[in-house]
């Protein structure tokens, strides 16, 4: 069954598919930077909401991994989902996210 990762409401991310559950997220627009999405075919994803300082959902591919296929872009708060949504091809055993988390250089 094929993966997908998108954002909803204000503070929610969503993974529907092989992988199931949702990541409650608040207060990703004040932060310096979003959620951190790390998946179990090698993908890593930012997500964060209030993308151009709208209420929608921007997923940010910072890795693309095996199963990977696409990303959707969306720019309409009117939208189903207000989201980007990150789309993956069948057998993602994991997702896990990280709500604080800091790159090191």
């Amino acid at each position: 069954m094929a993966t997908k990762i998108y954002g909803a409401s204000d503070d929610l991310i969503e993974v529907e598919g092989d992988v199931r559950g949702e990541v409650g997220c608040y207060g990703t627009d004040d932060r310096e930077h979003g959620v951190l999405l790390v998946c179990s075919d090698g993908t890593i994803l930012e997500a964060k909401y209030g993308k151009g300082d709208a209420g929608v959902w921007g997923v940010t591919v910072l890795k693309r991994g095996g199963l990977f296929l696409m990303l959707n872009l969306c720019d309409d708060e009117d939208a189903t989902p207000c989201s980007d949504v990150a789309h993956f091809g069948d057998g993602l055993k994991w997702v896990y996210a990280a709500t604080e988390w800091e790159r090191v250089k």
